[in-house]
């Protein structure tokens, strides 16, 4: 037992020390900067983008790609953006800058919850804009959302059919509001409200 509670505190105080909490810190941040390069520039260059090979990350300078944030870069947008959420990767790289803003003493949002809305968002967002928008001809690869969401889109689509797909968007969006902001449900009231007068 007191072998296992030197690891714990070994661990803890590693965590706890100021110069590991501020450089984990200043990474996240600035990785979270390069993330929405990566996403940005990939609205422009999808189309080398996405014909990009993992493989080839650590070739020679002489494989050239067009996203600002080079091979990585590259593969990274064509990751999220393609082949997994589509648009709604935008909300993802939001969690690693409110833990790297926490890690250096900014306290803003909480981070669990920040975790939870944004995972629940950029997935329920994926699905949205990949049933309203299905695959856009191709682009940006999959679709506006991405590979799952337009995987997820015809699933269901294939089980409720396209009125039942609506309303179950619309619950989701719904709930999703109402968990998600403190604000809603009064502003929800307020809008019945307003209908009965």
């Amino acid at each position: 037992m007191a072998r296992k509670t030197k690891k714990k505190n070994k661990k803890l105080t590693f965590f706890k020390d100021e110069r590991i909490r501020l450089t984990f810190g200043v990474f996240f941040i600035l990785f979270t900067l390069y993330l929405y390069m990566v996403f940005i520039s990939y609205l422009f260059t999808w189309k080398t983008d996405q014909s990009f090979e993992w493989a080839r990350v650590f070739s020679g300078p002489e494989v050239i790609v067009e996203n600002w944030g080079g091979k990585f870069g590259a593969f990274l947008a064509n990751r999220f953006i393609n082949h997994w959420f589509g648009l709604a990767s935008v909300m993802l790289p939001w969690i690693l800058f409110i833990a790297g803003l926490r890690l250096v003493s900014i306290r803003t949002f909480r981070l669990g919850k920040t975790t939870l809305v944004s995972l629940a968002g950029t997935i329920l967002l994926s699905v949205i804009l990949s049933f309203a928008f299905g695959d856009a001809g191709g682009f940006l690869g999959s679709g506006p959302g991405g590979g799952h969401g337009f995987f997820l889109s015809q699933w269901i689509s294939a089980i409720l059919g396209s009125t039942g797909t609506v309303l179950l968007l619309s619950l989701l969006s719904l709930a999703f509001m109402l968990f998600s902001f403190e604000s809603a449900m009064g502003r929800l009231k307020n809008l019945f409200r307003k209908g009965e007068q």
